[in-house]
């Protein structure tokens, strides 16, 4: 079984800071993009459409945009009232009524006639809900199942009907527990079945959420997924063996809680089941991998139930997708090419990048630390990691730096730009390395990598003047493509960290001016020892600047500049 959605929260869709239109139309960009890698299933939304209900049109059209661009049909869009998507001044004695249920343990006998009296106050939502959907919302039922396909069940819970006071009424809730049990009881159960309500398990009363985890225990439920905290939160209980996932709000006007989506993933025949955390960052301006979820490894979380761990893996193969630039990364031709079924993907969440100032490199190198910290360095040491890098070389020679020349289970592909295909250790190209060292007394090094262009002595000199000593590495006729395959890029590594050990400690500062393939790159941050080099500089280079060489890194300061 595979299944692919999308997961929004807390649209308040008549938010109209600048923030969030911008936000909005890059949510659209990047759900269209996603959709066009692999179809979407289904649009899940929990709650607060409106907000304040203060109109449900702008909610309308926004979820037509999106069903637009992933291309879903109304019956393939489940969504649940939010605690903002009610009138509070129906009944008119609404506060009366609520305070008094806040103080009752279960509603019981009561149930019936409390959500009679305050059910109404979202007929507005209940409208909308038709007008957007073609069918009825089930408010006489309060919860209710739709059959999404013989497999799959998804369970909409209403946990907004008595709603008052958002800032007292947290953990005083009610959800109707006869209706949850009635609603669970008629229903045929299914290989997959997904929960979704507006607020989460913690947020109702106590002993109400301690019942509502034994009907899912007992009615076998695998997900509950909400919204209504402005944040993301994923938690396995052990106990039920369900999984409970919170979602990100769609406005991006507090950059304490930032916008943000989650896309989910069940895929039963691989075990490859998973949550991806998605958060808007405002500086960029794009969207980017959520690292601040704690139980996911940047921003991707794999399902712990027992029905998403089936396979018993020989080994522990992990995909890292450093392809920041041009297409994504295909992962399927991958795992088919070199036998990677069953491993599990994290890639950096972003794509297309061309920083240019200063603030834009940190951000990413930023990132790109607590992706290392994260998935490579968490990794358990018989975790075999596969590497497929594409970016920025001051980036990929930190990524390097980082990583260090320890562990041997770190794999780094390379690119074959000409034959368009990712290579590791096929053959052997036996390319002739030159090496020249100018030694003249200097307490500057200048190191040059002549692989996939010439880097011309000139340039150097722009940005360091004349007095400095050169080491130069080089091949005859440097061009793109060079240097594809293991033994070549560990024959440069291997020449340059041995010189590199011999002559460090004469200089104060050493400086990076490389043209090299993605993969060499990586190795070239390796042989940078932290505890033994210098000050160690990595630059940039940009044909149109002027110099064409900008100075990136001190890499000695990277592991502090995140």
């Amino acid at each position: 079984m595979k299944y692919k959605w999308l997961h929004l929260s807390d649209l308040h869709s008549y938010c109209n800071g600048i923030n969030t239109k911008i936000m909005r139309d890059a949510l659209i960009n990047e759900i269209e993009v996603l959709h066009k890698k692999e179809p979407f299933s289904f649009l899940i939304i929990t709650g607060d459409i409106s907000d304040k209900n203060q109109g449900y049109g702008k909610a309308i059209e926004f979820i037509n945009e999106i069903m637009n661009v992933a291309d879903l049909s109304a019956e393939s869009v489940f969504l649940v009232p939010g605690n903002h998507d009610l009138d509070r001044n129906i009944p008119d004695n609404r506060e009366e009524i609520v305070k008094e249920l806040w103080n009752k343990d279960i509603l019981d006998k009561s149930e019936e006639d409390s959500i009679e009296l305050l059910i109404n106050s979202q007929n507005d939502f209940f409208q909308a809900y038709e007008s957007l959907l073609n069918r009825s919302y089930p408010a006489e039922d309060l919860h209710f199942r739709e059959n999404f396909d013989e497999n799959l069940n998804i369970f909409h819970f209403n946990t907004s009907w008595m709603c008052y006071d958002s800032v007292l009424e947290n953990g005083k809730l009610h959800i109707g527990l006869n209706k949850i049990y009635s609603c669970m009881e008629k229903v045929e159960k299914k290989p997959i079945n997904i929960a979704i309500g507006h607020h989460s398990i913690s947020e109702l009363k106590e002993m109400v959420g301690s019942k509502l985890k034994f009907l899912f225990k007992y009615n076998d439920i695998d997900l509950y997924l909400s919204g209504h905290t402005h944040d993301s939160l994923v938690v396995y209980d052990t106990s039920i063996d369900t999984e409970f996932c919170t979602c990100r709000q769609v406005r991006a006007e507090d950059d304490n809680y930032p916008a943000g989506f989650i896309i989910g993933n069940i895929d039963t025949e691989e075990d490859q089941s998973h949550f991806v955390f998605y958060n808007w960052d405002n500086k960029l301006t794009k969207w980017t991998y959520d690292y601040t979820v704690e139980p996911a490894k940047h921003g991707v979380y794999y399902l712990k139930g027992n029905k998403f761990n089936n396979i018993k893996r020989k080994n522990n193969d992990i995909i890292v997708d450093l392809k920041l630039m041009g297409p994504a990364l295909d992962c399927n031709i991958i795992k088919e090419k070199f036998k990677l079924k069953g491993a599990k993907e994290y890639r950096l969440g972003h794509k297309n990048i061309r920083p240019k100032k200063v603030e834009e490199w940190n951000k990413y190198l930023e990132d790109l630390s607590h992706f290392y910290d994260s998935i490579i360095n968490n990794e358990k040491s018989g975790s075999k990691i596969h590497i497929f890098p594409m970016a920025p070389i001051p980036l990929l020679v930190s990524m390097g730096y980082l990583m260090q020349n320890g562990s041997p289970n770190i794999r780094i592909y390379q690119y074959n730009e000409n034959k368009h295909t990712w290579v590791y250790n096929k053959n052997d190209d036996n390319i002739l390395i030159n090496e020249k060292y100018s030694e003249k007394g200097n307490d500057i090094l200048a190191v040059s990598l002549s692989i996939s262009a010439h880097v011309k002595i000139e340039d150097i000199n722009a940005v360091l003047g004349e007095k400095y000593d050169l080491l130069n590495i080089y091949i005859d006729n440097p061009h793109l493509s060079y240097l594809n395959y293991k033994a070549d890029v560990l024959r440069v590594k291997s020449k340059l960290k041995e010189k590199l050990d011999s002559i460090n400690y004469k200089y104060k500062e050493i400086h990076l001016f490389l043209a090299s393939p993605a993969g060499l790159s990586i190795e070239i941050g390796r042989i940078i020892r932290e505890n033994m080099y210098p000050d160690t500089y990595i630059y940039n280079y940009f044909r149109k600047n002027n110099p064409s060489y900008s100075r990136i890194y001190n890499l000695m300061e990277v592991r502090n500049m995140s």
